[in-house]
C-alpha cells in the first residue's frame, strides 16, 4: 500500500502536493494507533474545532477548503439533521487508493463545529457512499433535547480568503 500511496500521488500532478498529508494520515498514523486511528481522529476533529471556532456554515466550507480538507457542501438541514458531501480532490484521491477510508477528521470538526452553534449534542457519520467514487456524505445527527451542560460563549475566528 506504501508503494502504492507514493505512485498515487506523485504521478497526479494536482495530487501531488497532498502527499505529505496522505503520507502522514494514512501510513505514519495508522502505523502509530493501529485499529485506534478512526476513534482518535474523531476525537481530534472535536479537538481542532474547539481551537478553530466557526460562527456559521459559509466559514465552515471555507475553512475546509483552507485545510486542504475538500470541498464542503451541505446539502440538507433540519432542526435534527446535517446532511454534508465532501469532495474534491483530497477526498477522491484517498478513496481511490482505499474505497473504504474513513473520514474520521473530518467528521469529528463537523460535530464539534455544529454542537458549538447549536448548543446542543451533535455526532457525525459517514452516509452511504455515492456510486461514484467523487465523494462521500457525513450527517451531523443533532439532539435539541440533550442541550450541552455547559455552553461556552462562542467567539468564532475571523476566516482570512
Amino acid at each position: 500500500m506504501n508503494n502504492q500511496i507514493y505512485a498515487h500521488y506523485l504521478t497526479d500532478p494536482e495530487a501531488a502536493p497532498l502527499f505529505g498529508k496522505a503520507l502522514f494520515r494514512d501510513v505514519v498514523l495508522n502505523d502509530l494507533l493501529g485499529a485506534d486511528a478512526g476513534s482518535i481522529a474523531y476525537w481530534e476533529g472535536k479537538q481542532l474545532a474547539r481551537r478553530f471556532t466557526l460562527g456559521n456554515i459559509d466559514d465552515l466550507v471555507h475553512f475546509f477548503q483552507q485545510a486542504e480538507l475538500g470541498d464542503l457542501m451541505l446539502q440538507k438541514q433540519s432542526g435534527k439533521e446535517w446532511l454534508f458531501t465532501l469532495s474534491g480532490k483530497p477526498v477522491t484521491s484517498r478513496l481511490a487508493l482505499q474505497p473504504d477510508a474513513t473520514f474520521s477528521l473530518e467528521a469529528g470538526f463537523l460535530a464539534q463545529t455544529a454542537q458549538q452553534m447549536v448548543g446542543f449534542v451533535a455526532e457525525t457519520e459517514m452516509g452511504e457512499k455515492p456510486k461514484r467514487a467523487d465523494g462521500i456524505q457525513l450527517v451531523v445527527h443533532l439532539d435539541p433535547k440533550d442541550a450541552v451542560s455547559d455552553p461556552q460563549e462562542l467567539n468564532p475566528m475571523k476566516i482570512i480568503d
